[in-house]
């Protein structure tokens, strides 16, 4: 059987990443890859400084409150940013600025559709979505030792397990998944505007022309709030630059690598461990 295959688009006018999968799948060697990021960065160098610009858009979401504040009553919305100062807003995905590096596109997933412009409900639908999938495979071995291994498979990146406090004695194991947050999502950090979440829907939107959506908007406190920690993402430094990455930039081939890798999965293990310890009467209290 033949591997499954995805595209990905990256972005090179700023320094690299140690990402293994670009090596192994661009079908180049290291002078033609520096050639081209040397391009990318020459290209990057004629754009002016940049600006700071606010992406919030007050007068739409003025003419939009009533949809938005509906749209805010949803309890599955206010438990994901509980600890978190947000609203719900109309932004210009054009000044966003980019903190991850890639896009992935499943070469046989479905062109997602988009809203016209200014179709506000179907927009809002679009941004404030639907719970994303946990569709999983459980594979379960016994190693050497009789400890048992649990694995979870899914194509979903961002499927993870999440804890939470019992609700009752006979509840079962206080263990949920997570397939990851469907809501478009944008902080405002130290004065700059940054697109958290909804990356594949911003360049879709944009590619159809269409710019301005209604998005969750988070006043970030720290950068760990904005959601740029991993190591995989642009680094602080480059993100208050004088020209950090934008999402527009995913849109212009001068500044991107576009190559084919295969697909990824995610893989969650859970080790099964069993032993004999005193008792504790205070545990769990």
């Amino acid at each position: 059987m033949t591997a499954a295959k995805v595209i990905v688009r990256e972005l090179i006018a700023w320094d690299l990443d140690d990402y293994p999968y670009r090596d192994a799948a661009a079908g180049f060697g290291p002078a033609e890859l520096r050639e081209r990021t040397e391009r990318a960065s020459a290209k990057l160098a004629e754009r002016d400084l940049y600006a700071g610009t606010t992406a919030l858009l007050e007068r739409e979401t003025k003419d939009i409150q009533d949809l938005l504040t509906v749209a805010a009553q949803r309890e599955d919305l206010r438990q994901e940013y509980e600890n978190l100062d947000w609203t719900l807003a109309v932004i210009d995905l054009r000044c966003l600025l980019a903190f991850q590096r890639r896009l992935v596109f499943s070469s046989g997933s479905k062109v997602l559709v988009t809203p016209e412009r200014h179709d506000w409900p179907q927009l809002i639908s679009m941004a404030i979505g639907s719970q994303r999938s946990t569709e999983h495979v459980v594979i379960h071995d016994l190693s050497e030792d009789d400890r048992l291994e649990i694995r979870l498979h899914s194509s979903n990146p961002d499927l993870r397990l999440r804890f939470h406090p019992k609700t009752s004695p006979g509840e079962c194991l206080p263990l949920s998944l997570y397939g990851g947050s469907p809501f478009f999502e944008v902080t405002e950090f130290r004065g700059r505007w940054f697109l958290r979440d909804g990356y594949h829907r911003a360049y879709h939107l944009l590619q159809a022309g269409v710019d301005r959506v209604p998005a969750v908007v988070i006043y970030a406190r720290s950068i760990e709030e904005v959601g740029a920690t991993a190591p995989w993402f642009f680094n602080e430094e480059q993100l208050f630059s004088d020209r950090p990455p934008q999402v527009t930039d995913f849109l212009d081939d001068n500044l991107i690598l576009r190559y084919e890798r295969t697909a990824l999965r995610k893989v969650i293990r859970i080790h099964i461990e069993e032993s004999l310890e005193p008792f504790d009467a205070t545990e769990g209290k």
